[in-house]
């Protein structure tokens, strides 16, 4: 019996041995050990498990074993988890070597390893090896399923959002398309996946201009979006803002408006109207209201949009600038100068100090805020800043054309402004031979600078000069204007006054009479333009003693002034002095003394007492009540 037992005993022993010198039990323990501890939040134990079992696995089939891959794999998992992704690449790099070794070419078990490795690649910025790797997982997909493999949509479709990331919009324009080439030949595919691709194709287009294509891609999305989806869901809002930016460049403003505000009504029930995520879409947005030209409606959305910025953590700087600058490029429009340059400045100390004092990216903020600065008469400032602004524009070469040939228009009227006469000229002389070059002679910009050239020979008394200018611009406008263009009017306006002033009043009246006739037809016989040119015909008319005609007319153009101006206004009291100076002509003294008293009056009030011209109507009015008395004395 002792003896059974003893053996008995011995075979418990052998048993137990044998169980513990098992490798598989030996893994399987480690495995779960392992698990545990990363359940818990010990990686470090986890780890360990997970590293003794490589061992094993390499001492039982050799350093390039599939099962050592296994293990490998997971701690790549646990370093993501711990975001070590510089450790986890390290794993996945041997995963994927002994997966070479033991797989052939063709196998797609190796596609997940390629796939967390692209991902890891475009997580540390490295765009180009997540591009590199998904070209080898198509490779793989097309030698393992054939070219049309559904999967592959996938691939094509990352591709195409990686070169989209990278600025290349050719070959994301050809992997998105290859991925939508795909989705369509599967009619019982995903077509939440067909209305991603159609989505991005969509995009790119987009950017291309190639608008008509664009929106029937995004039509055809939205539309399965619709049919397939709960219609308060985010990708909703994608497709409706989508489309409605297209039809906003198409110019198409009353279809696109809805779609955006529904768009942006989803994105805020999904997220709440606080939502720093939601500030791009009400931009876009307010831009579409600002360029159609709704800015009471487009002022609080850019205004939420900037707060939505300046409260979200962490935000990108250069993109703050941008906000800033749309809402002050609508303050401008709107006239609030003082606001506008506030944020004008503060966006560019934005861009000075990210971008560098000298980039191109700071040229347009700097030279918009010369150009308010010059509007509130700061000469010196606003100088300052558009030469700065120029000087950037022509370090860009060809490409800063455009913007150059602006700067250096927007400097020669400023200088003229200042009275820069001979500085002004040679500015703008230059700004419209490279608008010539660019777009060629019969442009707008082409007319402006003629006829701002025009201006400035004549200031400088070269009314020889000054003419040909005109006559050019003139010819030019009727080039690109209709017949009926108020544009056009003011350009024979300002060649009547010319010819007028060199004794040519045959050839000014018709003139002054055709501008006036485009004037009430275009803008209404209650605008301040046709006001302006009544006066001018009226003073020619008074200048060659037609009296009698030049009397209703410069009544006419006063009884427009006190409407457009108001009745104490220095533009209407100038419209009294000019019939007063008619009436005294026609030896109306009665009625030439009175409104030139009223005028005066005015004057001094608006202009104050020493101002030149209250000081000429006074001088005048005296003389007058002097001639007066003299004349009542006598009878």
């Amino acid at each position: 019996m002792p003896a059974l037992l003893v053996l008995f005993f011995f075979q418990v022993l052998r048993l137990l041995f044998d169980d513990r010198s098992n490798p598989a039990n030996d893994a399987t323990a480690l495995s779960r050990q392992a698990e545990e501890f990363a359940a818990s939040g010990n990686y470090s134990m986890a780890e360990k498990k997970l590293l003794a079992l490589v061992v094993m696995a390499e001492r039982q089939d050799g350093r390039d074993a599939m099962a050592a891959a296994v293990y490998l794999r997971r701690l790549a998992q646990l370093k993501v988890e711990q975001k070590d992704d510089v450790a986890a690449e390290g794993f996945l790099q041997r995963v994927l070597a002994i997966q070479e070794k033991n797989l052939s070419p063709r196998s797609p078990d190796r596609i997940s390893t390629l796939e967390w490795l692209a991902h890891l690649s475009l997580t540390k910025g490295d765009v180009d090896g997540a591009v590199n790797l998904n070209r080898r997982i198509l490779g793989i997909r097309a030698a393992a399923y054939g070219e049309d493999d559904l999967g592959a949509a996938n691939t094509h479709n990352g591709l195409g959002l990686l070169f989209w990331q990278k600025g290349d919009h050719e070959p994301a324009k050809a992997a998105f398309l290859r991925a939508l080439e795909i989705r369509e030949k599967y009619h019982d595919g995903d077509e939440k996946l067909l209305a991603v691709s159609l989505s991005n194709l969509a995009v790119v287009l987009t950017e291309e201009s190639n608008l008509e294509q664009a929106e029937l891609l995004h039509r055809r999305a939205l539309s399965i979006r619709e049919r397939v989806l709960e219609p308060d869901v985010p990708d909703m809002a994608f497709s409706l803002a989508c489309l409605g930016e297209v039809l906003w460049r198409k110019r198409n403003y009353t279809e696109a408006e809805p779609l955006y505000r529904r768009a942006i009504e989803i994105q805020e029930k999904a997220s709440g109207p606080d939502d720093p995520r939601g500030a791009g879409m009400l931009s876009q947005f307010g831009n579409l209201l600002l360029e159609k030209g709704d800015y009471a409606s487009a002022e609080p959305l850019l205004r939420r949009v900037l707060a939505l910025k300046e409260k979200s953590p962490g935000a990108e700087l250069l993109p703050l600038a941008d906000v800033i600058q749309n809402l002050a490029t609508l303050l401008r429009l709107k006239g609030d100068f003082v606001e506008s340059i506030e944020l004008h400045r503060r966006a560019l100390e934005i861009r000075e100090k990210e971008l560098g004092p000298n980039h191109p990216g700071i040229s347009l903020t700097m030279g918009n805020l010369g150009w308010l600065l010059w509007q509130q008469r700061d000469y010196t400032e606003a100088e300052m800043l558009m030469r700065r602004a120029l000087k950037i524009g022509e370090s860009m070469g060809e490409e800063g054309n455009s913007f150059v040939a602006t700067s250096l228009y927007n400097l020669g009227l400023l200088l003229r402004d200042k009275g820069d006469y001979a500085g002004a000229e040679p500015l703008v002389w230059r700004a419209l031979a490279l608008e010539e070059k660019m777009l060629g002679p019969n442009t707008t910009g082409c007319a402006s600078a003629l006829e701002t050239l025009a201006s400035l020979r004549a200031a400088q008394g070269d009314s020889k000069g000054s003419e040909p200018l005109l006559r050019q611009a003139l010819s030019v406008k009727e080039i690109i204007y209709k017949p009926d263009h108020p544009s056009l009017a003011s350009t024979l306006a300002n060649l009547a006054a010319m010819l007028e002033q060199k004794g040519a009043a045959d050839e000014a009246e018709p003139l002054f009479r055709r501008a006036l006739f485009i004037y009430e037809n275009a803008l209404g016989s209650q605008d301040r333009a046709v006001g302006s040119t009544l006066l001018k015909l009226a003073m020619l008319l008074h200048k060659n003693g037609r009296y009698d005609e030049a009397e209703p007319i410069y009544r006419r153009a006063l009884s427009m002034c006190e409407k457009a101006w108001g009745p104490d206004h220095p533009e209407t009291a100038g419209a009294m002095g000019l019939l007063a100076r008619l009436l005294e002509g026609t030896g109306d003294l009665t009625g030439a003394r009175l409104l030139l008293g009223r005028a005066y009056n005015i004057s001094a009030k608006t202009l104050g007492e020493s101002h030149p011209t209250t000081l000429t109507m006074k001088t005048w009015l005296n003389g007058m009540m002097i001639k007066s008395a003299t004349t009542t004395h006598v009878n």
